[in-house]
């Protein structure tokens, strides 16, 4: 009942279209019951007495009755229509904003398929109540209310008769309402996880077809289709049982009726007229006692979609605006985290443990660690994705809790590793995160981002309508419009989350050069696996477990045992493994690679920014120099072992 009632508030705004709806149904059903009377009273008065006058205006009565209830049914049917279009807009909207509003633990548990479910199939059974189960439970208790009160007071026994099935058959609707609608709730559950599979499928059907699972994904969905079948048709063994029940028991009724009312009639008790009238009226009661149990179905279904849709409405966003939030407007960038730790929603361990760092405007803060040691953390605490369990993420030294988050996330620009394409125009693409910017800016950003040639190369240039998720276009080509968008908001703080990870050596120069020049003058954090991308950076924390176990620069952590130095060696070895093209088991020969551009940078020793040339020497196993930093890039190693 309390969710049927959060339904109909929906209406509230509507109220005098309510009003003008079921007036207009009373008005209907007041001159539909008006009609077997002038039948009765037509047989009594017109055809026994053969008065032929009295029955041609009995026809005309009816004719106006019947086309006044016609018209009276239009309106109604009309009115009840656009109400149910105007809640199921209402409530569509109102999940749409609660989805923007949701924060990303929700969407960490959530399917993307129960979501769609909700907002799709949930919201037409909410309108196909509101359209026409609610209208026919008014109409039917209309109805029956109406029609006791013309028989009861034409002949009470006879009336007594025609109404004694009538309280059972209530009785077995309601009864009936509460055992069907967990059974339709779980229908609507299992119709979620059906969606869910049916859009990975979908969204994956690349992976899929380069796997060849084509037959495991349908195998999979028609598991799933199955179980939502068996509970459908669970649920349509009950409802099936319920109908033909209130049909009998209906039946009963009528022919009581006509049985008493025949011996009375024969007894002069009655008059056929009455009788007739009387067969009328019950067989009107079967109407709407047939549609009792379809309405019930459709409002127990209602209901629990009703459940699932206000599960959501009613969730409780962890990540708000504070009463005494204030926007920090002119930010300048400077991101300090003290003593920081945080913890996923049902994680058994903290993602983040006492982790504290500074970063000032125009320095570039690289982050390498193994996977799930804490990097992605960090930069989604910046935005408030999420809230820290401990500690606290300062901007310019206010803690971002207390910044409005409009204001925080409008000046903070983020490119993902794996990017997102609206299947819109490339222009709207790039002005997605500033709505009003010109075509001119537009092109700037793009420009800037090393993405204009390429765009004046498809067919409409910036008008041109990319792919869903931007299929139509290649990894770098996609990265280089995440690029152009984030510039175009000039963004105080610049977060790459691996932008690189997923392009070929050629791509990765051309992003490089973009990304040098988003990240200048900006509070950059770098996320990276290669290290050529984070090289240049002023201040490079190594994660472990959740922890900062090393900092310092690229230079100075080359010197340090740690993971650092690991993932250097290993990336080298790559490096020169794939110049020599031999397999790393048959080198026996140490090899040093020495750079050729800016010989005697730095301290002197010949190392090396992002960028340099390099060449590399075969030098026999044994010689000196092996250990320790080597000529050139610094590192030299045997038998590709660091």
């Amino acid at each position: 009942m309390k969710t049927l009632l959060q339904i109909l508030k929906y209406l509230k705004p509507y109220w005098r279209r309510l009003i003008v709806v079921y007036s207009a149904l009373l008005i209907a059903l007041g001159l539909q019951l008006t009609i077997p009377n002038v039948i009765g009273r037509a047989i009594d008065e017109g055809i026994v007495e053969r008065n032929l006058t009295f029955l041609w205006q009995a026809a005309v009565i009816i004719t106006l009755l019947a086309a006044l209830q016609a018209g009276f049914t239009f309106i109604r049917s009309y009115g009840t229509n656009v109400l149910s279009e105007q809640v199921g807009n209402d409530l569509r909207n109102e999940l749409y904003a609660k989805f923007q509003e949701l924060p990303f633990q929700f969407y960490d548990r959530s399917q993307t398929g129960q979501l769609m479910s909700r907002a799709t199939d949930d919201i037409n059974n909410i309108r196909g109540m509101l359209m026409f189960s609610l209208r026919a439970l008014v109409q039917a208790f209309g109805m029956v209310a109406i029609i006791s009160v013309i028989v009861l007071r034409t002949n009470l026994p006879l009336g007594l008769i025609a109404l004694s099935t009538t309280p059972f058959l209530i009785w077995w609707s309601i009864r009936f309402s509460v055992t069907i609608r967990p059974m339709f709730l779980k229908v609507q559950q299992q119709f979620g996880v059906m969606t869910t599979v049916l859009q990975e499928n979908v969204a994956g059907g690349r992976v899929v077809r380069a796997y060849a699972q084509e037959h495991e994904e349908s195998r999979r969905f028609e598991t799933e289709l199955e179980e939502l079948f068996d509970r459908n048709l669970r649920a349509a063994n009950r409802w099936a049982f319920s109908f033909p029940m209130t049909l009998a028991l209906n039946a009963l009724s009528v022919a009581g009726v006509v049985w008493v009312g025949g011996w009375m009639v024969l007894t002069g008790r009655i008059s056929i007229g009455t009788l007739v009238a009387f067969e009328r009226y019950t067989s009107m009661l079967q109407e709407p006692i047939r549609w009792l149990g379809f309405v019930v179905n459709r409002i127990a279904k209602a209901i629990a979609s009703g459940e699932r849709i206000f599960e959501i409405l009613d969730t409780k966003p962890k990540i708000t605006d504070r009463p005494d939030a204030r926007p920090l407007d002119a930010m300048s960038g400077v991101v300090t985290f003290e003593s920081v730790s945080f913890a996923y929603t049902g994680a058994v361990s903290e993602a983040l443990h006492d982790v504290s760092f500074t970063a000032s405007p125009g320095q570039i803060v690289a982050m390498v660690g193994p996977t799930g040691s804490g990097k992605s953390s960090v930069i989604s605490l910046i935005p408030r994705f999420y809230d820290p369990s401990g500690g606290r993420v300062l901007i310019d030294g206010v803690d971002v809790r207390e910044i409005t988050l409009q204001s925080l996330r409008s000046q903070i620009g983020i490119v993902m590793q794996e990017t997102f394409l609206f299947s819109v125009t490339v222009a709207e693409n790039i002005s997605y995160g500033r709505r009003d910017a010109t075509r001119e800016q537009v092109e700037a950003a793009a420009k800037a981002a090393r993405a204009h040639d390429f765009i004046m190369r498809m067919p409409e240039g910036y008008d041109t309508v990319v792919g869903e998720r931007g299929v139509s276009l290649s990894g770098g080509q996609k990265q280089r419009l995440a690029i152009a968008r984030a510039l175009l908001i000039d963004p105080r703080i610049l977060i790459l989350d691996d932008a690189t990870a997923s392009v070929d050596s050629e791509t990765e120069h051309e992003i490089q050069a973009a990304l040098r020049t988003l990240m200048a003058g900006r509070t950059s954090f770098v996320i990276a696996q290669r290290l050529t991308t984070i090289r240049d950076a002023n201040l490079v924390l190594v994660f472990e477990d959740g922890r900062i176990t090393q900092r310092g620069t690229h230079d100075t952590l080359l010197d340090e045992p740690g993971f650092y130095r690991e993932l250097y060696d290993l990336q080298q070895r790559d490096q020169d493994e794939a110049v020599l093209g031999i397999e790393p088991e048959s080198i026996d020969d140490q090899l040093v690679t020495t750079p050729v551009g800016r010989i005697g940078h730095g301290n002197g020793n010949g190392a090396t920014d992002n960028g340099a040339v390099t060449t590399t020497t075969l030098v026999p196993s044994g010689a000196s120099g092996t250990s320790g930093r080597a000529a050139g890039t610094g590192r030299a190693r045997q038998n590709g072992a660091g």
